[in-house]
């Protein structure tokens, strides 16, 4: 790792230190943050000894939840203290070998984790499970509802998931019907789920073969998805999402999207190296040229609004090289300082809720980073 890497590390160290210091609890282990708000991450590399896909933090801080996948007993979700650094837990989604997680959600009350998953070795993500947190263990295993497809071809695989404010739905992504576990057909849809009911209750088509990522405003009654063709606004406050709308947004990559922490603006990445912001109370949207040709993923906006952060994948790199870019949201241009080089094999990033802690998932490790 080199010197960014390290500097973001060290800064992430010396915060802590301070915030012991200014408390007077310099003890090992202490705690940081404040009894109202979420603690600090304490700056570490924490082995899963299991190849990540994603990772997601819980509301306070305290626990970090990365989606593994075992060559040998396939899909879990490990729990890890973000204070301690100690796995705590480990849940089981799946197994098989070649049956791996995919996306990651935790409610916004904490109680829940939700996350996608297969159940059938190479098969894709098909299924949708239910984490409780206070027990650690799988509430419920919920297949996706099968989709109007041809003769021939496969209902396509899972690829997102947002939880609703209030905690009352989760929204999952669907690919259109597939060929070899390609999409062949242009109807990837949106899925609800209601935790109460423990069962899909709608599926809504959207235009696209490919949806690359759900978004939930905190306010409204508004789900954004992103598909290969457009942006799709859907309307959920009769309890039923219907589409009420598109973004023309480019074409040629599936952004991943992020969303700023009031809600007005709304970014996406995608893997052809570029960007776009919409103003969400105008639906005005404006590209931004990031880094062309390489591939843009995990966005997140920090708790200012001031930047956004991604993880940028060298296209052109044979051993994985990666790099998490900062990008000033009111100029639209990248800092090349506040960014980490130096990193391969990165699959997932999370912002922790205290706005000083990125959790990254960097080839068999979670590493935990002040900046």
């Amino acid at each position: 790792m080199n010197s960014l890497f390290s500097k973001a590390r060290w800064l992430g160290t010396l915060a802590v230190g301070a915030a012991l210091l200014l408390t007077g609890a310099g003890s090992a282990g202490a705690v940081t943050g404040t009894s109202d708000g979420p603690v600090t991450g304490i700056p570490r590399t924490v082995e899963l000894d299991s190849s990540p896909a994603s990772v997601a933090v819980s509301p306070d801080g305290r626990k970090a939840y990365v989606a593994v996948k075992d060559s040998i007993n396939g899909a879990k979700v490990k729990v890890v203290d973000t204070q301690s650094g100690a796995i705590t837990a480990v849940v089981t989604l799946s197994t098989g070998l070649g049956a791996g997680p995919g996306p990651l959600a935790v409610s916004p009350d904490g109680s829940r984790v939700y996350v996608l998953f297969s159940t059938a070795r190479k098969a894709p993500l098909s299924d949708l499970g239910a984490i409780d947190t206070a027990t650690d263990t799988i509430v419920s295993s919920t297949a996706a509802p099968d989709q109007p497809r041809p003769e021939g071809t496969l209902p396509g695989a899972l690829t997102a998931l947002a939880v609703s404010p209030d905690g009352s739905r989760v929204y999952v992504g669907q690919n259109g019907p597939a060929r070899y576990h390609r999409p062949a057909e242009p109807s990837a849809r949106v899925l609800s789920f209601s935790p109460q009911q423990q069962g899909f209750t709608a599926a809504v088509p959207v235009p696209g073969r490919y949806l690359g990522s759900i978004v939930t405003p905190p306010v409204g009654d508004t789900v954004y998805a992103a598909t290969d063709e457009n942006l799709v606004r859907l309307d959920i406050g009769t309890g039923t999402p219907t589409v009420a709308g598109a973004i023309a947004a480019p074409i040629g990559s599936v952004p991943s999207l992020a969303l700023s922490p009031d809600g007005t603006r709304l970014y996406g990445v995608g893997n052809d190296g570029n960007g776009y912001a919409v103003d969400l109370a105008t639906d005005t949207l404006s590209t931004i040229d990031i880094t062309p040709g390489q591939w843009l993923q995990n966005p997140s906006v920090g708790a200012d609004g001031t930047r956004l952060y991604m993880v940028q994948q060298d296209l052109t790199s044979t051993d994985g090289k990666a790099s998490v870019l900062a990008l000033d949201t009111a100029t639209n241009t990248l800092l090349p300082a506040e960014g980490i080089t130096g990193l391969n094999w990165v699959t997932g990033l999370a912002l922790g809720p205290d706005a000083h802690t990125f959790y990254l998932t960097v080839n068999s490790t979670l590493q935990i980073v002040g900046f």
